[in-house]
Protein backbone atom coordinates (compact mmCIF):
# COMPACT_ATOMS: atom_id res chain seq x y z
CA UNK A 1 0.00 0.00 0.00
CA UNK A 2 1.73 3.38 -1.15
CA UNK A 3 1.51 6.38 1.23
CA UNK A 4 -0.64 9.43 0.40
CA UNK A 5 1.49 12.22 -0.87
CA UNK A 6 1.49 15.55 1.55
CA UNK A 7 0.74 18.84 -0.37
CA UNK A 8 3.47 20.69 -0.99
CA UNK A 9 3.87 24.30 0.83
CA UNK A 10 3.78 27.64 -1.94
CA UNK A 11 4.42 30.86 -0.03
CA UNK A 12 4.73 34.54 -1.98
CA UNK A 13 6.06 37.57 -0.55
CA UNK A 14 6.24 40.61 -2.49
CA UNK A 15 9.47 42.01 -1.99
CA UNK A 16 10.76 46.43 -1.67
CA UNK A 17 13.98 45.34 -3.38
CA UNK A 18 14.92 44.02 -7.36
CA UNK A 19 15.66 40.73 -8.42
CA UNK A 20 19.08 40.82 -8.29
CA UNK A 21 19.65 42.08 -4.49
CA UNK A 22 16.76 39.17 -3.78
CA UNK A 23 18.90 36.73 -5.65
CA UNK A 24 22.10 37.98 -4.04
CA UNK A 25 20.38 37.30 -0.73
CA UNK A 26 19.96 34.04 -1.35
CA UNK A 27 23.35 32.87 -2.68
CA UNK A 28 25.83 35.51 -0.95
CA UNK A 29 26.69 33.36 2.40
CA UNK A 30 27.62 36.64 4.52
CA UNK A 31 24.13 37.84 3.63
CA UNK A 32 22.44 34.67 3.55
CA UNK A 33 23.60 33.74 6.94
CA UNK A 34 21.37 36.81 8.79
CA UNK A 35 17.73 35.47 7.50
CA UNK A 36 18.54 31.99 6.66
CA UNK A 37 16.68 30.32 9.97
CA UNK A 38 13.88 30.73 11.85
CA UNK A 39 13.47 33.25 14.79
CA UNK A 40 15.35 32.85 17.99
CA UNK A 41 17.97 30.69 15.99
CA UNK A 42 21.06 31.25 14.51
CA UNK A 43 23.21 30.67 11.54
CA UNK A 44 26.92 29.99 13.13
CA UNK A 45 28.34 28.37 10.03
CA UNK A 46 27.23 28.32 6.26
CA UNK A 47 28.68 26.91 2.84
CA UNK A 48 27.20 27.83 -0.95
CA UNK A 49 28.53 27.04 -3.78
CA UNK A 50 25.67 28.01 -5.93
CA UNK A 51 26.30 26.13 -9.35
CA UNK A 52 24.04 23.00 -10.48
CA UNK A 53 25.77 20.09 -9.04
CA UNK A 54 27.53 22.66 -6.02
CA UNK A 55 26.47 22.00 -2.72
CA UNK A 56 25.26 24.03 0.17
CA UNK A 57 25.44 23.21 4.19
CA UNK A 58 23.62 25.11 6.83
CA UNK A 59 24.72 25.36 10.51
CA UNK A 60 21.34 26.17 12.48
CA UNK A 61 21.86 26.66 16.01
CA UNK A 62 18.46 26.90 18.26
CA UNK A 63 18.39 28.89 21.85
CA UNK A 64 19.01 26.01 23.93
CA UNK A 65 22.74 25.52 22.06
CA UNK A 66 21.53 22.58 19.90
CA UNK A 67 23.24 22.73 16.28
CA UNK A 68 21.24 21.46 13.36
CA UNK A 69 22.27 20.84 10.00
CA UNK A 70 20.52 21.12 6.84
CA UNK A 71 22.07 20.01 3.10
CA UNK A 72 21.69 19.92 -0.14
CA UNK A 73 22.51 20.18 -4.22
CA UNK A 74 21.48 23.19 -6.41
CA UNK A 75 19.72 20.88 -9.34
CA UNK A 76 18.80 24.73 -10.96
CA UNK A 77 20.88 27.80 -10.99
CA UNK A 78 19.13 30.31 -12.90
CA UNK A 79 21.22 33.78 -12.00
CA UNK A 80 18.34 36.80 -10.60
CA UNK A 81 15.19 33.98 -11.87
CA UNK A 82 15.48 30.71 -9.68
CA UNK A 83 17.15 28.18 -7.60
CA UNK A 84 16.56 24.34 -7.13
CA UNK A 85 17.91 22.15 -4.52
CA UNK A 86 17.57 19.34 -2.41
CA UNK A 87 16.99 19.63 1.01
CA UNK A 88 17.82 17.32 3.50
CA UNK A 89 18.24 17.83 7.41
CA UNK A 90 20.99 15.56 8.98
CA UNK A 91 19.67 12.80 11.15
CA UNK A 92 21.17 10.65 14.29
CA UNK A 93 20.83 7.93 11.99
CA UNK A 94 21.22 8.61 8.40
CA UNK A 95 18.84 6.50 7.41
CA UNK A 96 16.01 8.75 8.87
CA UNK A 97 17.04 11.59 6.00
CA UNK A 98 15.29 11.70 3.18
CA UNK A 99 15.71 14.87 0.17
CA UNK A 100 12.87 17.44 -0.38
CA UNK A 101 12.92 19.59 -3.02
CA UNK A 102 13.39 23.40 -2.58
CA UNK A 103 12.49 26.35 -5.64
CA UNK A 104 12.80 29.94 -5.25
CA UNK A 105 11.80 31.71 -7.57
CA UNK A 106 12.14 35.91 -8.06
CA UNK A 107 10.17 37.45 -10.49
CA UNK A 108 10.29 41.21 -11.26
CA UNK A 109 7.27 43.16 -9.29
CA UNK A 110 7.21 46.70 -10.32
CA UNK A 111 10.54 47.73 -8.59
CA UNK A 112 10.39 45.09 -6.26
CA UNK A 113 10.29 41.27 -6.41
CA UNK A 114 7.80 38.51 -6.21
CA UNK A 115 9.30 36.11 -4.25
CA UNK A 116 7.71 32.50 -4.94
CA UNK A 117 8.87 29.72 -2.50
CA UNK A 118 8.04 25.82 -3.00
CA UNK A 119 9.01 23.08 -0.74
CA UNK A 120 7.67 19.78 -1.83
CA UNK A 121 8.43 15.81 -1.22
CA UNK A 122 7.62 16.26 2.40
CA UNK A 123 7.36 12.27 4.21
CA UNK A 124 4.91 13.93 6.55
CA UNK A 125 2.19 17.13 7.11
CA UNK A 126 3.73 17.54 10.84
CA UNK A 127 7.23 17.97 8.88
CA UNK A 128 5.50 19.91 6.19
CA UNK A 129 3.58 22.52 8.60
CA UNK A 130 6.91 23.22 10.72
CA UNK A 131 8.87 23.71 7.61
CA UNK A 132 6.02 26.43 6.57
CA UNK A 133 6.45 27.94 9.90
CA UNK A 134 10.11 28.08 9.71
CA UNK A 135 9.95 29.46 6.19
CA UNK A 136 7.32 32.10 7.07
CA UNK A 137 9.92 33.11 9.59
CA UNK A 138 12.82 33.15 7.51
CA UNK A 139 10.84 35.14 4.73
CA UNK A 140 9.87 37.74 7.66
CA UNK A 141 13.56 38.32 8.15
CA UNK A 142 14.09 38.55 4.68
CA UNK A 143 11.74 41.30 4.05
CA UNK A 144 13.68 43.21 7.10
CA UNK A 145 16.78 42.83 5.93
CA UNK A 146 18.38 46.61 4.54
Amino acid sequence: MQATPVPGLLLRRTLNAPPERVYEAWTNPKVAQQFICPESVTVPAIELDVRVGGAYRIVMRKEDGEEIVVRGVYREVVPNRRLAMTWRWEEDDPKDEYDTLLSIDFSPHGSGTELTLRHEQFAKAESRDNHEHGWSSILDKLEGLR
